[in-house]
C-alpha cells in the first residue's frame, strides 16, 4: 500500500470482492470511475457498502469473452481500490468512484459464494526508489516532452510536482498510453489494446526502481518518436 495505514483487514485481504475489467488497470493513487449495471457487480456494490469498501480490480487475460460471465482468467497483480463515492440511479444503476490505494497479488479464488468473485490475495509493499538518479532522468525527459507538447505542458508540469516518488511513477504511467497513441501506435483490434499492456506492465514491476526504469525507457522511446515527428513536419512545411 502507498500508506501503512491503508491495508485492508486480514478479512478483507481473506476475501476480496474483485470486479474484473478488460482494458482498464487500476494504478495506485489514482480514482477510477465506473458505472456499474451488470446485477453481479450491482450486489458487489452493496455487499462493500456493507462493510469494507474494498474492491480488487484485476484485468481480464485476453481471451475473456469465451468465459466472461463465468470466471475468466485474470492478471496475477491488481490494484486494490476503496470506494470513495457511490450514487443509485432511479434504473438501478450505480455509479461509483474507487481510490487506487496498492496493488496486490491473487494467492487463490475462494469457491462461488455470492454471484460476483472473491478472492485471496497477498498486499505488495510500494517501497521508495533506491535510484534517485533514475527519478531525475525521468523527470528531465518529461521536461523535454513538454518542451516537444506544448499542449499538454501544463499537465505535465502537475505531474513533476508530485513529490512522492512512487505516485509520481504511477502517474507517469498513465500518461504513458496517450504518449503512445500520440505517436500513431495501433489500438489494436484484440480483446486488449497494447496501451492497457503498458499499465499492466508497470503495475506489475517487481520493485519501484524496476518500474523507473521501464518507465525511462518508454519515455526516452516518446521523446525520440515525436522529435522525428517534429523534425519531419517540419521537412514537409519547407
Amino acid at each position: 500500500m502507498l500508506r501503512r495505514d491503508d491495508l485492508p483487514p486480514r478479512d478483507v485481504l481473506s476475501a476480496l470482492p474483485i470486479f474484473p475489467l478488460p482494458n482498464v488497470v487500476l494504478l495506485p493513487g489514482m480514482v477510477l470511475p465506473l458505472n456499474v449495471f451488470e446485477p453481479r457487480y450491482l450486489e458487489l456494490v452493496d455487499h462493500v457498502l456493507a462493510g469494507g469498501r474494498h474492491i480488487g480490480v484485476p484485468l481480464l487475460r485476453p481471451g475473456y469473452e469465451a468465459d466472461y460471465e463465468g470466471r475468466p482468467p485474470i492478471e496475477a497483480v491488481f490494484g486494490i481500490g476503496r470506494l470513495l463515492a457511490h450514487h443509485r440511479f432511479p434504473d438501478g444503476r450505480r455509479f461509483i468512484r474507487l481510490e487506487g490505494l496498492g496493488r496486490v497479488r491473487l494467492a487463490r479464488e475462494l469457491p462461488a459464494r455470492r454471484s460476483f468473485r472473491e478472492v485471496e490475495v497477498v498486499p505488495l509493499a510500494e517501497e521508495e526508489p533506491e535510484d534517485r538518479e533514475a527519478i531525475e532522468i525521468l523527470r528531465a525527459q518529461l521536461e523535454r516532452i513538454a518542451a516537444l507538447c506544448p499542449d499538454d505542458g501544463e499537465m505535465i508540469g502537475s505531474l513533476l510536482s508530485i513529490p512522492d516518488p512512487r505516485i509520481f511513477a504511477y502517474a507517469v504511467s498513465a500518461l504513458l498510453p496517450s504518449l503512445d497513441l500520440l505517436l500513431g501506435a495501433p489500438i489494436g483490434s484484440s480483446s486488449r489494446c497494447p496501451q492497457v499492456d503498458i499499465l499492466q506492465r508497470s503495475l506489475a514491476a517487481e520493485s519501484t526502481d524496476a518500474r523507473i526504469k521501464y518507465l525511462v525507457e518508454r519515455t526516452g522511446g516518446a521523446i525520440s518518436g515525436l522529435a522525428r515527428s517534429q523534425s519531419l513536419g517540419e521537412r514537409l512545411l519547407n
